[in-house]
Parts: C-alpha cells; sequence; structure tokens
C-alpha cells in the first residue's frame, strides 16, 4: 500500500487492515506489547473475576441481588441485668407468620448450618469422599436457589412441615453409593431419595451442600426453634434467614414493611412476658453480606459505604494496570522515535497530526485488545489453578468443603459486567500506554522529525 492511500483510507476496516499490518511489520515489538499486556490484564481480571463469583447472580444462586440475609437480636431487661449476651436467632413461626406473609417477600427460607455424616461408599475409589455435606433447609429454599435436578423434584411442604425422612442428594452422592434403590442411610437412619441434582460447587456457599433434607426431622436434633436463653418468644429461635425480595422490591421497602410489625411483636411480647423485650433486626443485602474490606455500620448500606468496600479492589486493579503500562510506555515512546522520520514524510505529504494520532492508537488499540484476551485466559487458567488452594476457599467459605466439589462454571468468566470490566482495562491501558508518546512524537516540526535518524 502506497503512502497516499494509507493516508487517505476512507473506511474503518481499512484503519484497521493498516493497524494489523504495522502489527505484522514488527513482530517483536508485537509479541512484548501483548505479552506485557497480557500480565497487567490478567492480575486485574483475577480480581474482578473473584468479585465477580462473589457478587454476581450466577446459577444455582441466580438471586444474589435480591437476596436479604436476615437475623435478629432479642434483649430483655433480665438478661441484661445478669450480664449475658442477647439471644439471636429466629424460629420458624417467624418465617411463617412474619416474613412469609409480607407483600415484598416472594420467599423465605431458614438458615441452619451445615453438618456432615458419613455414608457407606460402594466403591474403594471413592472412600476419601465418604464424608458429604449436609444442608438442613425447607421447601423455599428450592425457590430462592435454582438447583439443576436431574431428576425427581424438591421436598414439598407437606414432607417438610411433617418431619418426613426424604433427602435430596447431588449426582456425587449418587455415583458414590452406586444408587439402585430410592432409599440412602444417614446417620444410620433410612431416607427416601425424593430428587437429585446436578453438583454445586463450593465456590457457591449458600447453595453448596452434597445432601439437602428438612430440618424438621427430630430424629437428626436441628432444633431450628430452641431459645438458648430460655427467652419465652415465638420468633425467637435457633436460626437466621434468608429472604428473596419480590422483583421492584428494595431492601428499604421489605424495612419498612418490617418495622411495624417489629414494634407490635414487640408490645406483645413485653406484655406476656411483664418486662421490656426488644427484638432488633439485622438485614444485609447479599453485597454487604459478602464485600467487608472496610467494616460499616450495621445498617448502613449507602452508595457512599458501597464506594469504600470497593475502593481496595478497584485500587488494586488500577495499580495491576499502572505498573505494566509504565515498561510498555517506554516501549511505545521508542517504537515512536523509530518512525519519526516516516511520519514526518507523511506530514509533508499533508496528512493531519489527528489522523497519524488516530492510526497509532487504533494500532496500539488492536495490540492491547489481543493482549486483552490473552490476560483473560490466563486469569482462568490461574483460578482454574489456584480453586482448591484453602486460602482461596475462605474467600467464599469458612466451612470444610473438601468433600464438595470445587468446579467452575463458565458463567463465573463470563458476563456482561466482566466484558464490561475486560473493555475498560483494555481502553484505559490503551490510553495511557499509547497517547502521551503519540502525542509527543506528532508535536514535533516537520523538519526536525525528517532529519531524525531512522
Amino acid at each position: 500500500m502506497n503512502i497516499i492511500t494509507r493516508l487517505f483510507t476512507p473506511s474503518l476496516g481499512g484503519r484497521w487492515r493498516e493497524a494489523f499490518s504495522l502489527i505484522r511489520a514488527d513482530k517483536l515489538f508485537s509479541t512484548i506489547y501483548i505479552a506485557g499486556t497480557a500480565v497487567a490484564i490478567a492480575s486485574a481480571m483475577v480480581i474482578a473475576i473473584v468479585l465477580n463469583m462473589l457478587l454476581a447472580d450466577i446459577p444455582p444462586e441466580s438471586n444474589r441481588s435480591r437476596t436479604l440475609y436476615l437475623n435478629a437480636s432479642f434483649f430483655t431487661e433480665s438478661v441484661i441485668a445478669k450480664g449475658e449476651s442477647s439471644h439471636i436467632g429466629l424460629s420458624s413461626l417467624a418465617l411463617d407468620s412474619c416474613f412469609r406473609r409480607m407483600n415484598c417477600v416472594e420467599a423465605a427460607t431458614g438458615d441452619v448450618s451445615n453438618t456432615y455424616y458419613r455414608l457407606p461408599a460402594s466403591d474403594e475409589q471413592y472412600s476419601h469422599h465418604a464424608s458429604v455435606s449436609a444442608m438442613p433447609c425447607d421447601y423455599d429454599f428450592f425457590r430462592i436457589y435454582d438447583l439443576d435436578f436431574l431428576s425427581g423434584r424438591p421436598f414439598s411442604e407437606k414432607e417438610f412441615r411433617d418431619g418426613e425422612r426424604v433427602v435430596v442428594i447431588s449426582d456425587k452422592v449418587r455415583e458414590l453409593l452406586d444408587l439402585e434403590d430410592e432409599t440412602i442411610l444417614i446417620d444410620n437412619l433410612p431416607f427416601r431419595v425424593v430428587g437429585i441434582v446436578k453438583p454445586v460447587s463450593a465456590l457457591m456457599r449458600f447453595a453448596a451442600a452434597d445432601v439437602f433434607l428438612p430440618y424438621t426431622i427430630e430424629d437428626l436434633h436441628y432444633r431450628p426453634d430452641h431459645q438458648d436463653l430460655g427467652i419465652d418468644g415465638p420468633y425467637s429461635g435457633n436460626m437466621a434467614a434468608r429472604i428473596l425480595l419480590r422483583k421492584g422490591f428494595s431492601r428499604q421497602d421489605f424495612l419498612n414493611e418490617l418495622e411495624p410489625l417489629r414494634q407490635n411483636y414487640n408490645a406483645v411480647c413485653s406484655a406476656a412476658a411483664g418486662e421490656k423485650v426488644e427484638m432488633v433486626f439485622i438485614v444485609r443485602s447479599h453485597f454487604y453480606g459478602t464485600i467487608n474490606f472496610f467494616p460499616t455500620e450495621v445498617g448502613d448500606e449507602s452508595t457512599s459505604a458501597m464506594a469504600l468496600n470497593l475502593m481496595l479492589p478497584t485500587f488494586l486493579m488500577l495499580l495491576f494496570l499502572f505498573l505494566p503500562a509504565l515498561n510498555l510506555s517506554g516501549l511505545v515512546s521508542n517504537r515512536m522515535e523509530a518512525r519519526c522520520a516516516e511520519m514526518g514524510i507523511r506530514k509533508a505529504f499533508g496528512a493531519k497530526r489527528r489522523t497519524l494520532l488516530r492510526e497509532v492508537i487504533n494500532e496500539n488499540l488492536v495490540l492491547t485488545l489481543c493482549g486483552g484476551l490473552v490476560g483473560w485466559m490466563l486469569s482462568w487458567l490461574f483460578i482454574l489453578a489456584i480453586r482448591r488452594h484453602p486460602l482461596f476457599l475462605q474467600m467464599f467459605t469458612h466451612n470444610d468443603h473438601t468433600s464438595l466439589d470445587t468446579s467452575l462454571d463458565f458463567r463465573m468468566f463470563v458476563t456482561p459486567t466482566l466484558f464490561l470490566i475486560v473493555f475498560l482495562c483494555c481502553a484505559v491501558l490503551n490510553l495511557m500506554v499509547a497517547l502521551i508518546p503519540a502525542w509527543a512524537s506528532l508535536r514535533k516540526p516537520i523538519v526536525e522529525s525528517l532529519n531524525q535518524k531512522r
């Protein structure tokens, strides 16, 4: 392509072809640039992917953005006088008569701590998997978390309320037991299998378990309505709660609807107990219940609090982008010095400075996008390599999930939000690396550029 054609390429496709031609002309520079960009993007993307895995609506936790995590503190004058701590927890009655009846609530499930059971393995190769995680839950659990049922169904509300020995198991447990009938033994008790689900990754901590069973089964002693401090209140129990809001409702809508119910409950309990009873709800959204780099006051879920908690990961991402950009900027500067005479000739033939600048930016943008794609893949490989490491798992769960599956779903890496983050990272890096050296070089007078050594 001659110089005149290069100067007056009319189409966008022509400008991109020119950029690729310049990249192929200097393969060493292009390789170093792409490698440096890939390292920078990969470092930033590891942080972005981890945040995405923690916060995004990813199956089976597809409703994170609408889920609230709720607990309660019960204060009485006698408990405070004894110097004892308040009882913390909710009962199944609180779910039924309060939360499930609220207009803004679509579903409410009790949160009981996971337990572990040993199951008899039918094959020696699964002997190290004999310990399985059990999720005590209720029928609304399967409305909040969209588990992928391979066969069967969730246990019903009737089976839950009757405390029947029914269980939903993962496909891993089915293989472990080489299940031929519909009954398994848990804690030496026979359970009827009503459904088999696809294994849930331990990285989805609120939905991750090997078996799911009703917490109303008396023989397993989950005691959801147990009152540790003997506070005689119907809402006082041994559970936390997870609330799924209806679409269009916010956390503040939930609090506004809950407040008169709370005040009425306090008045009724105080009259029955003969002393003041105060119930205080602690309600957190998924974001504030997960990201806690800079702890804020309980209940403070303002935009400023969100920005404060995102400050650390944002700073680290920018740092990982900025440091490699300094080296790449020097590389681009040397490249522009080498092309200074060429730029002088083109300016002498009438090429405008903005046209040449756009060409340099296009070339560097192509290189940055290539480096960005390579860096994105490198970040996947890095997370795949560390996904079983205890330090990595601690970001997602505080329980011992060594028996659980730690597979990674493609949607953990590819979401619209992540695509936008990758694009912004590439754009920021490209501007930092290319714009300043190119602008400085193109500002030189034509005579000085023509006399520049090639």
